[in-house]
């Protein structure tokens, strides 16, 4: 799997870009995000933010594309709530984007940036986003609290722009930012202090960052340390 970089102009509504060749899906953390997916033959779907890492076999034909939106940014670009998109994926009326993958890729982009003047995300939401990255371990009513909304309130409207409950994407996020901090402490040529990172990242302890990796993942934390890539860059701050 490549990842790519994402157009300046677009960082606003995409996450990330990457293209899966090969007959095997990297093991990597999930990603509580709706991508935009275009099929080796030029159709396209969307499928639904991820709350274990996913299984099973890519598409036969050619290069898998994935252009993975923000969160909250769907409904806008596609006209369909998120938690309406199945994890599995469905299929959207945009037409065919045949060619190479450099072309189909161009082709995704384009449908994104045509759309991108009509894309609002819900503003309640959006703060509970930012909340939810600056401190993934706190409980769901602070989260509600912040952005002036009863937890039923939040519950509804999360579900609708993200496709998740809030927990459930809090609980990936401390994922990414455990990941992220025992990368940073090795790019320092330091051991990562798996007690202290649990703590920083929202989980009780360090057996409870474990459990959550190994129920996400299916491996411990050690593991996806030494050969996940880098595609889990932004998972939609903001």
């Amino acid at each position: 799997m490549t990842a790519l970089p994402v157009p300046a102009d677009l960082a606003h509504l995409v996450a990330g870009i990457w293209v899966l060749d090969g007959d095997v899906v990297p093991r990597g953390l999930p990603q509580p995000t709706v991508d935009l997916l275009v099929m080796p033959g030029g159709m396209c779907r969307l499928a639904g933010p991820e709350t274990r890492a996913r299984q099973g076999t890519p598409p036969k034909g050619g290069s898998l594309i994935g252009v993975r939106l923000r969160p909250g940014t769907v409904t806008g670009l596609f006209g369909v709530a998120a938690d309406e998109v199945p994890l599995a994926g469905m299929p959207i009326e945009v037409g065919r984007l045949d060619g190479s993958v450099t072309r189909r890729l161009a082709g995704a982009l384009a449908l994104v940036r045509e759309r991108a003047g009509r894309c609002r995300v819900d503003e309640r939401v959006r703060i509970v986003l930012a909340a939810m990255h600056a401190a993934p371990g706190a409980p769901v009513d602070r989260y509600a609290a912040q952005a002036g909304l009863s937890e039923r309130q939040l519950r509804r409207r999360f579900g609708v722009a993200v496709g998740l409950r809030p927990k459930s994407y809090a609980r990936v996020v401390r994922l990414h930012h455990a990941l992220a901090a025992a990368h940073a402490a090795v790019a320092k040529g330091e051991r990562p202090n798996w007690a202290a990172i649990a703590v920083r990242s929202g989980c009780y302890d360090q057996s409870h960052l474990l459990a959550e990796f190994r129920y996400a993942v299916g491996v411990p934390p050690t593991t996806l340390l030494s050969d996940v890539r880098s595609l889990q860059a932004s998972t939609g701050r903001g």
